[in-house]
């Protein structure tokens, strides 16, 4: 299981994965002739992109999750041998730890473009509601969420990966607080209920979803939510 060392505390700022700049790494094993006792043995060098092995061991880990997911798996899915893996990104541990910053990487940078925008408040959810529509009906969108499927499976045993799941928490509910809290200062939004608890509930709500569309509830159903939500808002 990845160690909980590496995830830092809540509330700093995390480095995703390093790019390498797209370097190509060299992959090397041993082939071995059995014409006689005193085998020979060749190197093989193979290349391949770090980037395009990770972002394949992150959906593969998206999708079965950190349990389910061998080293075996990862060999065949990204196409890079034990010795290339062990030597670019190390154990499984580490690949599921860079694969997993990899994800909350991107994740970030949808929610920047979507909600911090200046001023962005209550269209500006509405926006977000519908790239989230489009995303959970889609193939990918069926694994659910990486940070709540890794919240499930390896957070109970894993008190400081826990801490800094939390932490992403606070930094995904503060962000839906800053653009409700626009919205009532622009009249969109009512302003009887603390935009701190209207952020609360929406972050539940969120999670909530991730775990039924894991679960196979139709997506209909839970897109329904944002549109009640969205009424919420209006009191």
């Amino acid at each position: 299981m990845p160690s909980p060392s590496c995830c830092r505390a809540p509330n700093r700022p995390f480095d995703p994965p390093s790019t390498q700049s797209r370097r190509v790494f060299s992959n090397n094993s041993i082939d071995a002739t059995n014409q006689n006792e005193n085998s020979d043995y060749m190197a093989r060098t193979r290349e391949f992109d770090p980037d395009d092995a990770l972002d394949k061991a992150m959906r593969l880990f998206w999708e079965r999750g950190f349990q389910h997911t061998s080293m075996e798996d990862l060999v065949r899915h990204t196409g890079v041998s034990r010795y290339g893996l062990y030597g670019t990104f190390g154990n499984k541990d580490a690949i599921y730890h860079q694969a997993l910053m990899r994800y909350i990487q991107i994740k970030k940078d949808e929610m920047r473009r979507a909600l911090r925008t200046p001023g962005a408040g209550r269209l500006a959810l509405e926006a977000y509601f519908r790239d989230i529509d489009a995303f959970v009906s889609s193939d990918e969108g069926r694994k659910g969420c990486m940070v709540y499927n890794t919240a499930a499976e390896l957070a109970p045993h894993h008190p400081e990966l826990a801490e800094y799941l939390r932490g992403l928490q606070v930094e995904v509910r503060n962000l839906f607080e800053q653009v409700i809290r626009n919205g009532q200062q622009a009249g969109d939004i009512r302003t009887d209920i603390p935009a701190a608890d209207l952020a609360m509930t929406l972050f539940t709500m969120e999670q909530g979803m991730a775990a039924l569309n894991r679960g196979g509830t139709a997506i209909d159903d839970l897109m329904s939510c944002y549109d009640t939500y969205l009424k919420f808002l209006e009191g």
